[in-house]
């Protein structure tokens, strides 16, 4: 789980301004919440693998109702949050805060 908002499968990607999918470099990733933040500043980044029945139950459904031939049941979950993060180079306290 990098802090810019990407979640990424082999190395970090540091890049902080979204760039168009796929990288360049070919690099696997997820963005949830790519953006120019600095958690340096304030914030935090938390995650988590959850097995929690009603979370599960809750995310099956969606699948469900978007792909609705899918047969889709969820065994896992990866949880990541970034809370209250800065945007890079603020002066402010102006903050975001995004779950994915």
């Amino acid at each position: 789980v990098n802090n810019n908002g990407v979640i990424s499968f082999d190395s970090r990607v540091k890049e902080y301004k979204p760039e168009p999918f796929p990288l360049a470099d070919g690099r696997p990733f997820v963005a949830p919440f790519w953006g120019d933040v600095d958690n340096v500043k304030g914030g935090e980044v938390f995650y988590r693998a959850t097995t929690e029945p009603d979370l599960l139950a809750r995310l099956s459904e969606d699948i469900s109702h978007y792909f609705p031939t899918s047969n889709f049941v969820a065994t896992w979950a990866f949880v990541a949050t970034w809370d209250h993060v800065n945007y890079y180079g603020s002066t402010t306290n102006k903050v975001g805060a995004s779950g994915g």
